[in-house]
C-alpha cells in the first residue's frame, strides 16, 4: 500500500510523460492542430468507424492511453463505482480540458466493478490532465503506440466498440464518455 501511495503522490505532481528515459518525436505540448484532431475524433465517435479515427491520428500531435483503476478490489457496488467514474470526469479542472479540446475518453465499468477506459489526448501525454485532476492518480495510464500498428488498432477498437457488451471477456455494466 505504501508503494501505491508513493506512486499516487508522484502522479499527482507529474509533469513528464511517464515513459522513463524513452523519447519520441512527438509534440512536447498540446497544440491547436492537436485540438482540432481531438474535436474531430469526438464528432466521429457516435458514428464510429475505426478508419475515421486512424485517418486523423497523428503521432506528433496526439496520443492514446489506456486506463485501469488501481483499486478495483475496493469497489463495493456498481452504483458507487459509477459515481466514482462520474466524479473523475466532472472534477473542476476537467471543464477547461473539455473546452480546449485537450482530451476525451470512454470509460467502462465491468460487472466485476473493474474500471477500464481509453483516453485521447492533444499532446504526447496525459500530464495536463494529471495537473487538472488529482483523482487521475488512482489510475494506471499505459500508452498505446505511438505508432498505429495493427495490434494497437485492435486494442483501441476493442475498447471503443466492445463486442457483445464485453471487454476482455468481462460484462460491461456502464459506460461513461467525456467529450
Amino acid at each position: 500500500e505504501a508503494i501505491k501511495d508513493e506512486a499516487r503522490e508522484f502522479m499527482t505532481g507529474l509533469v513528464g510523460s511517464g515513459q522513463g528515459d524513452q523519447t519520441t518525436d512527438s509534440a512536447s505540448a498540446p497544440t491547436a492542430k492537436g485540438a482540432d484532431i481531438i474535436k474531430s475524433w469526438k464528432s466521429k465517435y457516435s458514428a464510429a468507424s475505426m478508419e475515421d479515427f486512424w485517418c486523423l491520428y497523428d503521432t506528433y500531435l496526439t496520443s492514446i492511453w489506456k486506463i485501469v483503476y488501481d483499486e478495483a478490489d475496493s469497489n463495493e457496488n456498481l452504483q458507487e463505482t459509477i459515481v466514482m467514474v462520474e466524479n473523475l470526469l466532472e472534477q473542476p479542472g476537467m471543464a477547461q480540458l473539455k473546452k480546449d479540446h485537450d482530451c476525451w475518453c470512454i470509460v467502462h465499468i465491468m460487472e466485476s466493478l473493474e474500471i477500464e477506459g481509453l483516453w485521447f489526448f492533444n499532446g504526447p501525454d496525459p500530464s495536463k490532465m494529471f495537473l487538472a485532476n488529482e483523482d487521475s492518480s488512482w489510475y494506471t495510464f499505459t500508452q498505446f503506440g505511438p505508432e498505429a500498428l495493427d495490434p494497437v488498432k485492435a486494442e483501441v477498437a476493442k475498447i471503443i466498440m466492445p463486442t457483445e457488451g464485453k471487454l476482455n471477456g468481462k460484462v460491461i455494466k456502464a459506460t461513461k464518455v467525456f467529450c
